[in-house]
């Protein structure tokens, strides 16, 4: 991991500045008689942790003004000798810098390698190496806050607490082996079992936690759905607070779904206006469209079923067979046919606004109430883990009660005890490494 590696860190694009970051064994040298400080100092005399303000040339050709800083040893992101070049964000500029760069042998940086050499070089620990991407990833508050939790080293340190236990208890089944035959009371079982429960119980809840966050944490799916002509385009329009769907009196305007985006719970929303659902329809075009309203509502997180309450007639309760949670929401109170209100029925007027707030309560409460506070944002790799650490915890517990033979259940927690090693980086795998960093873009 000391050969030279260099990388676009910032994404390509229009914007007015890139940075090109370099790290490595004696990578200073490679920007020798290629960046030259305004102050003519030799590059190696250039203090570090500082920016320093030159010109890039090859050749005495002029590549680009540039901000130079170098970095040694220790006192890097990856622990190693680097530099990061500020230059101008032209495409031209950035590829004539990097091919200079491999010239002089310093090579492409693979996906998350800069930071894979920062943990493996003990500047970070893994969670905190993995939050980086969590971080960059993000797409609503909610998962940055769950981001930042995991890069201050709230699961490691979750875990740790939990292996210490195991641990302990680990001591008590290897010292009843070692002294079998003696008369010695060690931990009872109604002990042993109270501290496997304990464990199990708090890494259930880890992952529980964490599968429902992972279901809200790209955003919310809410599909507004109904007969032809209730009101869906008005109330997408309400709630997106603009003109995204055609409104007309003309039922069955909607062929195909229609998608916009607002906030609900910190967390970014779509919303999507579907094609009414006109089960005597045989024009193939509106069936086509009614097949797609079917498929986002088994995909969708919240259901509005938009009700015109203009009509004498209700429609049938919709029946929904996937897990979203379904809202009876009763349009067109501006001109509502029966006064009665009916109990668990939100009542609005997508054309004036009425009720509209009522309805976006209603949907940040069902939110709030889904999504685990202070949770830890973990991959489908931790979860797997965890999982395999309550099923040995499962076995061990149920060893203990039949009375196993002492070595099963000291074999079952130890390997327990292991995988969850695997989890706070004090047992590092390739396989491990690889489930984290490969996820990473080129440069960070």
């Amino acid at each position: 991991m000391s050969d030279a590696i260099c990388a676009l860190s910032t994404a390509p694009g229009r914007a007015a500045i890139a940075i090109i970051r370099a790290s490595g064994e004696g990578v200073l040298k490679a920007a020798e008689n290629f960046f030259f400080p305004k102050n003519k100092k030799n590059i190696h005399d250039l203090k570090a942790r500082v920016t320093h303000y030159g010109t890039l040339e090859e050749n005495g050709t002029l590549i680009d003004d540039a901000i130079f800083i170098p970095f040694r040893g220790t006192s890097s992101f990856t622990g190693e000798e680097s530099f990061e070049i500020h230059c101008h964000a032209n495409a031209i500029i950035i590829r004539r810098i990097l091919e200079i760069l491999y010239k002089r042998g310093v090579r492409p940086a693979a996906p998350g390698e800069f930071t894979r050499r920062a943990y493996l070089n003990g500047k970070l620990d893994i969670d905190a190496a993995q939050a980086i991407q969590e971080i960059i990833d993000a797409k609503n508050i909610a998962s940055l806050n769950a981001a930042h939790l995991l890069q201050r080293g709230a699961f490691r340190t979750n875990l740790l607490g939990l292996r210490s236990l195991l641990l302990n208890l680990l001591a008590d089944l290897n010292a009843e082996l070692d002294f079998i035959d003696e008369d010695i009371a060690f931990a009872t079982l109604d002990k042993k079992i109270n501290t496997i429960t304990g464990v199990q119980e708090h890494i259930h809840q880890l992952l529980e936690d964490s599968r429902r966050f992972s279901a809200y944490k790209d955003g919310v799916h809410i599909a507004i759905v109904g007969e032809p002509n209730a009101g869906k385009s008005s109330l997408m329009n309400r709630l997106l607070g603009e003109e995204r769907s055609i409104v007309s009196d003309i039922a069955g305007t909607t062929r195909d779904y229609i998608e916009g985006e607002l906030t609900l719970a910190g967390l970014n929303a779509r919303l999507f206006d579907t094609a009414g659902l006109n089960p005597k329809s045989q024009d193939p075009i509106e069936r086509m469209g009614i097949d797609r309203t079917q498929e986002l509502i088994r995909k969708a997180h919240i259901v509005l079923h938009l009700i015109d309450g203009s009509k004498a007639d209700a429609p049938r309760p919709l029946q929904i067979s996937s897990g979203a949670t379904l809202f009876r929401v009763v349009n067109k109170i501006d001109i509502l046919y029966a006064p009665d209100k009916e109990k668990n029925t939100l009542y609005i007027s997508a054309k004036t606004g009425e009720g509209i707030p009522d309805l976006l309560i209603a949907m940040e409460k069902h939110i709030y109430g889904n999504l685990p506070q202070n949770v830890l944002s973990l991959n489908e790799w931790q979860r797997e883990i965890l999982s395999r650490i309550h099923a040995t915890l499962v076995d061990a517990k149920k060893a203990l009660l039949e009375e196993e033979l002492p070595e099963v259940v000291t074999h079952l927690v130890d390997n327990a005890v292991q995988l969850i090693a695997t989890l706070t980086g004090q047992v590092s795998s390739e396989d491990v490494l690889g489930r984290i960093f490969s996820r990473f873009c080129i440069g960070k």
